[in-house]
């Protein structure tokens, strides 16, 4: 899948842009991902359009994404819509649930839903619990929980997650995520690094019975920059290293955003 990358994130973004602006919609963003993947592994693109607004105490997000994954001789291509909600019950206790749908493709999970509660106990810090289920092409399905905190500072913002799971097919793994945001000393941008490593979750082009085994360990960089008052531009870049019963392959991926904020 080849994109005119900047001319459809301009148009995508500022047609959504024109139809919000009196929608009560906080913001419109689209977004190119593409990741690469060595010892023949193919590739993979995805190009979607996120929505998020306010409605007195609860923040929702919807969204829609086309993606194809290449394998070099064969190739799929996917559609996946979803939404969040996000609910403030009170000053310390919060919740966020989400749901996504696509076709049955390796391309990405059929179904996901997730559960988080967060609850702030102590000042500048918030503690979360979640949970998952996902089901993926061919059937297999995977359940979860994680739990983490993030600690915030006037300009930096830093959270972990430990994550459990369970895979239908047999087997269980888990996963660590270590966050950084820092925010520009003046204005709206801020820069964010992920540290991530742990088993693998499952993906949804991968052979499950291999993922029983598997390992990765992923980096990955992101910087949103402010094109003056209302829009934002996004760019990130990352590496994953993978290993699986069989094999050790890496994977390059990359991201370019445009978003419209009022």
């Amino acid at each position: 899948m080849h994109y005119k990358i900047p001319r459809a994130l301009l148009c995508a973004t500022m047609l959504s842009a024109t139809a919000g602006a009196h929608a009560g919609i906080e913001s419109i963003s689209s977004q190119v991902e593409h990741a690469d993947y060595d010892s023949g592994r193919g590739d993979r693109d995805v190009f979607g359009i996120n929505v998020t607004g306010r409605a007195g105490d609860t923040r929702w997000q919807a969204g829609a994404a086309h993606g194809q994954r290449d394998f070099g001789e064969t190739a799929f291509s996917g559609t996946r819509v979803g939404a969040s909600l996000h609910h403030d019950w009170s000053s310390r206790l919060s919740t966020r649930t989400s749901a996504a749908f696509s076709d049955d493709n390796p391309v990405f999970a059929n179904q996901e839903f997730t559960q988080d509660v967060k609850l702030k106990l102590v000042r500048n810090t918030v503690f979360n619990l979640g949970g998952r289920y996902a089901e993926y092409y061919g059937g297999t399905y995977v359940t979860g929980w994680s739990a983490g905190a993030e600690y915030y500072l006037p300009r930096l913002t830093a959270s972990y997650r430990h994550s459990r799971h369970r895979l239908s097919t047999g087997g269980s793994g888990y996963g660590n995520t270590l966050s950084l945001r820092l925010k520009d000393a003046q204005g709206r941008g801020h820069t964010q690094l992920w540290l991530g490593n742990g088993t693998s979750a499952y993906a949804p082009d991968m052979d499950p019975l291999l993922l029983r085994d598997s390992r990765s360990s992923s980096v990955f960089l992101r910087r949103s920059q402010p094109l003056g008052e209302h829009l934002m531009l996004n760019l990130g870049i990352g590496k994953t290293w993978h290993e699986t019963r069989h094999d050790r392959f890496q994977s390059i991926s990359s991201q370019l955003g445009l978003g419209y904020h009022w």
